[in-house]
């Protein structure tokens, strides 16, 4: 009797454990794909359109996670322009900005996210492998295994997009297409 009450506490505690490591893991990911976003601004040299106004990075759907990591950058400017965070519904509603982050569940949407920026100075930031192959201009995935963002990039989109890119984000993608 006593060692199935002391194996049902561990059970409680190792559950309670894991749960607390996996937000951990989730708050981790947003963090670091928040640091990324803001670093990669000061990698790339945008458009003469994208240097107008605030800087946008906007998310679409329903991601609050992220979107609540990355209200922390409002304070923070981009070249002397002020970084602003936007929330976009759905793809219809996406306007103007310099950075659209795709969340993996928006992921199936990319071909139509592609074409609603096209006409932008805007880098798409995409959640999952092989995005950027599919029309983004970076793929980062969160390395649950190693806790470390890994990311590809498209050279082809950035040229496309007017994007100049450093040399020194080149170097530390793990994949360039």
């Amino acid at each position: 009797m006593r060692t199935r009450i002391l194996f049902s506490r561990i059970s409680a505690f190792l559950m309670v454990f894991l749960l607390f490591l996996s937000i951990d893991a989730s708050a981790q990911k947003e963090k670091l794909q928040t640091a990324f976003l803001y670093q990669i601004t000061r990698l790339i040299e945008w458009c003469p359109e994208g240097k107008e106004g605030n800087f946008v990075i906007g998310i679409i759907g329903n991601e609050s996670a992220i979107t609540s990591e990355l209200q922390a950058l409002t304070s923070r400017r981009v070249g002397g322009q002020l970084i602003e965070i936007k929330t976009f519904s759905s793809i219809d509603a996406i306007t103007k900005a310099n950075i659209v982050f795709v969340p993996d569940s928006q992921f199936d949407n990319i071909d139509k996210i592609v074409s609603k920026t096209s006409g932008f100075c805007t880098l798409l930031v995409a959640e999952q492998y092989g995005a950027s192959r599919k029309g983004a201009g970076i793929s980062i995935v969160y390395n649950t295994r190693l806790s470390k963002l890994e990311f590809e990039i498209s050279k082809s989109y950035m040229r496309r997009n007017s994007l100049n890119v450093s040399d020194q984000l080149y170097n530390l993608a793990t994949s360039i297409y």
